[in-house]
């Protein structure tokens, strides 16, 4: 399991994201890519509480809650904004690109393809 994570969600036209690196025990959240407010070290038993905004006229307050990951498991974050809940999905921090084929097929087709090549060469089709 990673030892950073990243979540994401947009909310009111606005990009909300947090950054936790595990580690160092640092939070980071941002919004519409800009850091509004962070922590060096959250607490090792309680949820971790940072309070930002949403820009526009009036400026919304909104909350985020990390709490410390489990053994195995990535933490859970959640946005508060307006009195709502929202659970921000895990999002991975390297996009996952799509599987490549696998080399043993690639060999079989062109083992099929010398072997065809073969049988006609040397049946004259």
């Amino acid at each position: 399991m990673s030892r950073n994570h990243r979540f994401h969600v947009d909310q009111g036209g606005h990009s909300v994201t947090v950054l936790l690196d595990v580690p160092a025990g640092a939070i980071e959240v941002l919004v519409d890519g800009k850091v509004v407010a962070g922590l060096r070290h959250y607490p090792r038993t309680d949820p971790a509480e940072l309070t930002a905004e949403l820009p526009g006229e009036p400026p919304r307050p909104i909350r985020v809650l990390v709490t410390r990951p489990e053994r195995d498991g990535p933490p859970l974050c959640v946005l508060e904004s307006a009195g709502t809940r929202y659970l921000m999905p895990h999002v991975p921090l390297v996009p996952q690109r799509p599987a490549a084929p696998a080399r043993t097929t690639h060999r079989l087709r062109r083992r099929a393809r010398r072997w065809l090549r073969r049988a006609a060469s040397r049946f004259g089709t």
